[in-house]
């Protein structure tokens, strides 16, 4: 089995720490996760990287959560999902990362900046259930595919629905595994797995699980306000983030 250099594989450590935390935690902080393993290893092969790393974390998070998910609205939004990642293939295949990520960041601060406007916009998506899911779904589709980033788009549209913290990480946690799985025939089409990380990550993945017990009791921890509070303020990140890398480079 060969492994990366050992100041390589320590970041790697830290990656599935970081991982598992998101995914009992904070699942909306996923792109972050993805942009940081990016300034690492090259974009696409970072989307294949994080890709195994997630669905580690997705496995747990799903253990520890599938009780509270909110079955309901995942099985409604399995057809504009499917959609999504289907064009998010047709995407990955032709589109370079750069100006995908400055898609999506301009997306997920648009999104943001809409929450000022949540009480109006929850009155409205009462009233359009099915256009809301459909769009969300679609979306998430699509970033999940080209960049592990669905995490700021879900997280929105689960806050709008008022779901508790509880309900939001575990609706969450299945519907980031069903996700994640779909997308595996997509990321082997178009060699985005390489098989010369496959050891370290095999090595440092049992540190996903470690990371997911610190995320547990943080969301025990943490009151519904802040929880609410941490998700907007990071999701706002992640999106500057994206912009900001494709015009620093």
């Amino acid at each position: 089995m060969t492994l990366l250099p050992t100041d390589i594989l320590l970041l790697l450590c830290l990656v599935a720490l970081f991982t598992g935390f998101i995914k009992a935690g904070v699942p909306s902080l996923g792109t972050l996760l993805t942009a940081s393993v990016a300034l690492i290893f090259p974009p696409r092969d970072a989307l294949g990287i994080t890709l195994l790393y997630l669905l580690v974390g997705d496995t747990i998070a799903v253990s520890l959560y599938w009780r509270l998910a909110h079955w309901k609205e995942l099985i409604k939004m399995i057809l504009p999902v499917l959609t999504g990642i289907i064009l998010g293939g047709i995407s990955l295949a032709y589109l370079d990362n750069d100006n995908l990520g400055l898609t999506l960041g301009l997306v997920v601060i648009v999104l943001v900046s809409l929450e000022p406007l949540r009480p109006q916009l929850t009155d409205w998506a009462l009233d359009h259930p099915g256009s809301v899911r459909s769009g969300s779904g679609v979306i998430a589709g699509i970033a999940t595919t080209i960049g592990n980033a669905a995490g700021p788009i879900l997280s929105l549209y689960f806050l709008l629905l008022k779901l508790d913290k509880k309900a939001f990480v575990g609706t969450g946690s299945i519907f980031f595994l069903f996700v994640n799985v779909a997308k595996i025939p997509i990321f082997i089409g178009q060699d985005i797995f390489q098989p010369m990380y496959f050891g370290s990550v095999l090595l440092t993945a049992p540190l996903v699980l470690v990371g997911a017990l610190g995320g547990k009791k943080f969301l025990e921890w943490i009151s519904q306000l802040w929880f609410n509070r941490i998700v907007l303020s990071f999701t706002a990140f992640a999106g500057v983030w994206l912009v900001l890398r494709y015009f620093t480079g």
